[in-house]
């Protein structure tokens, strides 16, 4: 009985151990150096769509845009929120190429490396804090807000 208690405890000290050392270490942060490569970018829009693939078939379908959050567009009376479109919908419209009403994973990183060249103002593969900010000057600009300072 004392053999079986000792093996039981034994066990139980290894076996978080060893779960432990078979997890993968995690992958390394994107920018934590402040800089986004293009590499980066595009591994971040990989991971945005296997979110956003709910059913893992390799496509975001208009029922899958459907789920997405809605994002309140403002107040109707300064509480109570307006509905808006799901978060990111209107880029998924435009991400569909070809207009079959899904999107691909090549559609959806093509759109993410588009995005990020408009970011590379210097064009060296690599954008930076001052080209976010240049970056986010410029659409706000667009948008006809002040830029930030």
């Amino acid at each position: 009985m004392r053999s079986l208690i000792a093996a039981a405890s034994l066990a139980g000290i290894a076996l978080p151990a060893i779960v432990t050392a078979q997890t993968p270490p995690p992958a390394p942060r994107p920018m934590a150096d402040g800089v986004l490569t293009r590499e980066e970018a595009l591994a971040r829009a990989d991971r945005r769509f296997d979110a956003l693939d709910t059913d893992r078939d390799g496509t975001i379908s208009a029922a899958e845009r459907a789920a997405m959050p809605q994002r309140p567009r403002g107040t109707v009376d300064g509480t109570t929120p307006m509905p808006g479109r799901p978060m990111g919908d209107r880029m998924l419209e435009r991400a569909d190429a070809d207009k079959n009403g899904v999107v691909t994973r090549e559609e959806f990183r093509a759109v993410a490396g588009r995005a990020f060249d408009r970011q590379d103002a210097n064009h060296d593969g690599r954008v930076d804090a001052a080209e976010r900010k240049q970056w986010r000057d410029q659409r706000m600009a667009r948008r006809g807000g002040q830029p930030a300072e």
